[in-house]
């Protein structure tokens, strides 16, 4: 006896845009392209995708929410927004804090440099031993590189993050997770 397929499953499956075609071939066990026939044939239209990505993202939102919160969530919306934004800028500070630790790395490397330069020689390590050499231009040149490259970004991600340049939305402004990024690289894309 042949399985019934359940159109409807299939249809309302389709329509949230989740599932490609071949997802709902094999989740379903119907030929794609039936689904796709059938779907151009009753005017289906994947018209749930914006709700579902909507939805998704409430779901989260909530599940981040303290308990106070979450059983405020359906009653009051100013106090749900109340609490998004008390933990938003809980966030947001925590994000000044760690600006306010990479400003100072960025100070003391520079105060660093600077005593090397002072004294005209650094230490470094040989297979012999570690040995002073008077300080060569490319190594001086590649720290100020570094040390202003890291100070610049620094200052734009504290510019971002205060709201100075708020009137300045260039497309070409990178979003704080990408300039997080630059300025600590993972092990893998600093290599």
């Amino acid at each position: 006896m042949a399985k019934k397929n359940d159109w409807e499953l299939i249809e309302r499956e389709y329509r949230t845009g989740r599932f490609s075609l071949a997802q709902l071939e094999a989740r379903h066990g119907v030929n794609r392209s039936n689904i796709s026939r059938r779907a151009k044939k009753y005017g289906w239209q994947k018209d749930l995708t914006e709700r579902v990505r909507e939805r998704t993202q409430e779901k989260i939102t909530r599940a981040t929410l303290s308990p106070e919160a979450q059983a405020a969530y359906d009653q009051d919306d100013e106090q749900v927004v109340e609490q998004a934004a008390s933990e938003n800028a809980a966030v947001v500070k925590g994000h000044r804090k760690t600006l306010e630790r990479w400003r100072g790395i960025a100070e003391r490397y520079a105060e660093r440099l600077e005593s090397q330069l002072a004294e005209g020689k650094i230490k470094v390590e040989l297979p012999t031993g570690v040995t002073e050499i008077d300080i060569p231009l490319e190594y001086v040149g590649k720290c100020m590189g570094h040390g202003t490259q890291a100070l610049d970004r620094v200052i734009k991600l504290e510019r971002q993050n205060y709201g100075l340049d708020a009137n300045d939305k260039d497309e070409g402004v990178k979003t704080f997770e990408e300039l997080m990024a630059e300025v600590a690289p993972s092990d893998s894309a600093a290599e």
